[in-house]
Parts: structure tokens; C-alpha cells; sequence
């Protein structure tokens, strides 16, 4: 039996606005367009992370079985609600420790979830956690927050967490270290990193963004 570890990131995660603000989005054109290759019949994707659902509807359109997971309730409770069917099956879990067997899943989804963690350690876990259940050949499609820019309204409490004004913790590394953490977790960049600036609540955050594989 898996178990979850309490959420850091108080109440954020199951308020109805950030829920609701969520539900309203779909899925990201980068990753539309790395479904656009033909997928083998019964290949598995696991979105981890799935919050309300915003990729199911495009991994499913795009031929894959998948497997959904998420920490918070109330993120979950609204996927199950929209998009539930024969196609996804949808569990509470967390990254470092996800009930999914060995080299399940050809394709990984990870988007905005890594930085999310408690501490540097946690992160390691989590990125040990993806290589094992990724599959030979298969592709991480991975998208987290870095110290590559540190918004003023982010408070260091040391060992690269931080806190919001909100109470909300992050995990920001380095993107030199976020690398190198991947490599040592078997995990090799496939092609060109895209890293670049978004909005945040409140503020900017640094966004890191790669297709990767096992090495």
C-alpha cells in the first residue's frame, strides 16, 4: 500500500478558486504537439500531477491508456468529475512514490510538480521514481521551476527551499543542479532545454522544460 505524505503547500492545492482556476485550462501546445507521432496500441502514459485533468483529454485522443495521479483531493475529485472513463484510471499518489510497475508507462508527464517537494532529497527520490517507471525508449516530458530566477517575494529558508507569501513551499535548484540530479537519476536530455520566465502568484518564476529519456 502506498503512503501519502501530508501536503506541504497548506490548503492551496484544494481551494475551490485554484481548483476552479485549473479546471479552465487545457493542455500545454508543447505537449499536443509530441503527441502528434502514432502511438503503438496499448501504450501507457502516466501523468503525474495531473491536478484537474487538463492532459487527459489530449493523451487519450491521442491513442494511450493513462494513468493519472495526484497529492490533493480536491484536484482529483474534479478530474474524476470531467474526465473519467475506460481510458484513464485516476489515483492519489505522490511523485516519490507512485504505484505504477516498473517501465509501465512510454510516456511521462511531469509539468509543474517537481518544485512542489519538500527538500532536495524528496526531489531525488521523485526523479529516481520517474526513470523507474519510464520505459525503455519511452519520453519524460518534464517542466518545473528553477533558481534560475529568484522573484524577490520568494523567502529563503536555506537548503534551496523557499516560501511564498501565501505559505506555499518550493524546492528551487540551480538549473546546473536540476541536470545534474537528472543524469544521476539515469535520466538524459533529448534535444534542447527550453527555460524562460512566467507569472507567477505573485511574482516570476523560472520555468525548466525538456523531453528526456533514460540513459
Amino acid at each position: 500500500m502506498t503512503s501519502v505524505r501530508p501536503a506541504p503547500t497548506g490548503n492551496y492545492w484544494n481551494d475551490p478558486n485554484t481548483v476552479s482556476a485549473f479546471a479552465a485550462l487545457s493542455a500545454p501546445v508543447y505537449l499536443t504537439n509530441l503527441l502528434c507521432s502514432p502511438v503503438p496500441d496499448g501504450a501507457v502514459a502516466l501523468d503525474v500531477g495531473c491536478g484537474t485533468g487538463r492532459n487527459l483529454p489530449s493523451l487519450v485522443a491521442a491513442g494511450f491508456r493513462v494513468l493519472a495521479i495526484d497529492l490533493h483531493p480536491g484536484m482529483l475529485d474534479e478530474a474524476r468529475d470531467h474526465h473519467a472513463g475506460p481510458r484513464v484510471a485516476l489515483a492519489r499518489a505522490n511523485v516519490t512514490n507512485m504505484p505504477v510497475a516498473d517501465q509501465r508507462a512510454s510516456l511521462v508527464v511531469c509539468h509543474g510538480v517537481l518544485h512542489n517537494l519538500h527538500d532536495r532529497d524528496d526531489l531525488g527520490a521523485a526523479l529516481r521514481e520517474l526513470h523507474r517507471v519510464l520505459a525503455v525508449g519511452g519520453s519524460l516530458s518534464l517542466n518545473t521551476f528553477t533558481a534560475g530566477h529568484l522573484d524577490p517575494c520568494l523567502d529563503s529558508l536555506g537548503d534551496d527551499v523557499y516560501v511564498l507569501p501565501n505559505g506555499q513551499y518550493m524546492t528551487l535548484l540551480t538549473p546546473d543542479d536540476l541536470e545534474s540530479l537528472l543524469l544521476g537519476a539515469g535520466l538524459s536530455v533529448c534535444g534542447d532545454v527550453t527555460q524562460y520566465l512566467s507569472p507567477g502568484e505573485p511574482g516570476q518564476r523560472s520555468v525548466w522544460r525538456a523531453i528526456l529519456t533514460r540513459v
